[in-house]
């Protein structure tokens, strides 16, 4: 069973038998035009588990991270067959598709690095309230919400960390966590959870 959310379509829950044919444009494209997934779904699980490898030995992203790029990377592939985007057929489908996912693997990076460091100076001012200034306040309040949202462990330790300037090893000794590297691991699962609640919550 091949699963995968389009937008606009939703979820396709597409039953085939995957033959081992040479993948080429002109008959994907064919396909996918006219509804048919079968050899979008051999593209899916052909090159998924080396693109996934790929990406985390290029750019020592968790597996995770890699899962979610090439979910997306899927998506845009797919949109762009629908669309006519695709200009040039040179390349392989492999190549063209492995461009797209460094493309939004370097995207992603930037606007959550960007968007983590937005929190992190937010979150430091919620510690210290000298530093609030007026137009921050909606910004800070979004974010104290966001935090209540958030709940335990993960609000626990942002306080530690943030609020009472706690080291990792502290921290890892406090909550009863195997070493400070998992305290580590789990400041960082935190604050990508974190992340997603603040923009859905507009801050």
């Amino acid at each position: 069973m091949f699963f995968i959310f389009i937008p606009n379509l939703g979820y396709l829950f597409i039953v085939i038998i995957i033959n081992t044919c040479s993948m080429d444009w002109s008959s994907l494209i064919k396909k996918v035009k006219t509804g048919e997934y079968d050899e979008l779904e051999l593209v899916y699980k052909t090159y998924r588990m080396e693109f996934i490898k790929w990406m985390m030995k290029s750019y020592k992203c968790s597996i995770d991270d890699a899962k979610d790029v090439y979910q997306q990377t899927i998506i845009i592939f797919y949109e762009n067959v629908i669309n006519d985007k695709i200009q040039s057929y040179n390349s392989s489908i492999k190549t063209y598709i492995f461009a797209i996912g460094k493309n939004k693997f370097y995207t992603l990076t930037r606007d959550k690095n960007r968007f983590n460091l937005e929190i992190d100076d937010t979150i430091k001012m919620v510690s210290d309230d000298r530093n609030i200034k007026e137009d921050n306040l909606n910004k800070l309040e979004g974010v104290e919400k966001s935090l209540t949202i958030l709940g335990d462990p993960c609000r626990k330790i942002l306080e530690l960390y943030y609020y009472h300037k706690k080291s990792m090893h502290d921290i890892a000794v406090e909550l009863g966590l195997k070493n400070p590297e998992t305290a580590k691991n789990m400041k960082y699962k935190c604050l990508k959870r974190l992340r997603i609640i603040c923009q859905k919550e507009g801050v």
